[in-house]
């Protein structure tokens, strides 16, 4: 060990412009031992990220099981359209639900939940009170959450027809287990009556979102308003929210155009 090494190893390890600067002896006698070291701090942070890796690898498989079958639970549920996609949706659920235990609640909501996604999505309301049911004979009726009902609103709104009785059923009943109204409730109400093109119950639903309960509207509210004004060929009412949704700070999407596209198609204006 000659001196020279130690200097060189000193001055390439210790930043001594730090006021706790001191050298990283693993680095020193890995170099004087040989062999090129790291740079100065990689192996101690090498090894905290394997700790911490190790870390998470143990947290990731716990959860490995949920994960990946919730991943293709929700696959199904996005593209479900008819009966049979609800019973795919069912299997999966099933299948994850056996892996689970009774205590853990939220896990078990959490796979009910998308599930009952697909029967929203597919706007199949006698199956989505169908697997309510079921939640509520799992894991009772005060664990629900938000998301459940919010899910039942939709499948009312998907609906073909739409029903807004349902939905607003529906929202009254969220309310009633002691849940928080929020903007996706009323977002959801809205577009019920957009997509049967009842302008002023929507607005109406609207008035009373920011008025009485003091929620603020987004981006998807205001779509929603424009849809309704497009379902009727209204070009003016549509252009009011419109301008609306500007001024409050929102800025248009593409679905805000396309609403808005719609809206001059059905006046048969092709062009503003």
């Amino acid at each position: 060990w000659k001196p020279s090494m130690i200097a060189t190893a000193w001055r390439r390890w210790v930043r001594p412009s730090a006021a706790h600067a001191r050298p990283r002896l693993s680095c020193i006698r890995t170099f004087l031992r040989g062999r090129e070291a790291p740079a100065c701090g990689t192996r101690e942070r090498l090894a905290r990220r394997s700790s911490s890796s190790i870390r998470w690898r143990g947290f990731s498989s716990e959860f490995a099981g949920l994960g990946g079958l919730t991943h293709r639970l929700n696959q199904i549920a996005e593209q479900a359209i008819g009966k049979e996609d609800i019973q795919r949706a069912r299997d999966e659920r099933d299948r994850l639900l056996h892996t689970l235990s009774k205590d853990d609640v939220s896990k078990r909501r959490l796979v009910h939940n998308t599930c009952l996604k697909a029967a929203a999505n597919a706007g199949l309301r006698t199956e989505a009170e169908r697997m309510y049911s079921e939640i509520v004979g799992d894991i009772g009726e005060e664990d629900l959450n938000s998301k459940t009902f919010g899910k039942m609103m939709e499948a009312c709104a998907n609906s073909e027809p739409p029903d807004p009785v349902g939905a607003k059923k529906w929202a009254a009943k969220m309310q009633e287990v002691g849940l928080e109204t929020d903007v996706e409730m009323f977002n959801i109400l809205i577009h019920c009556h957009a997509r049967l093109g009842e302008i002023g119950e929507a607005e109406s639903i609207f008035d009373t979102m920011l008025k009485e309960e003091g929620i603020e509207p987004n981006a998807i509210t205001f779509n929603s308003l424009i849809d309704s004004c497009a379902q009727l060929g209204d070009v003016e009412r549509a252009n009011r929210w419109f301008d609306e949704m500007q001024r409050v700070g929102l800025r248009p999407d593409v679905r805000t155009w396309n609403a808005l596209i719609n809206a001059r198609a059905k006046r048969g204006k092709a062009t503003r």
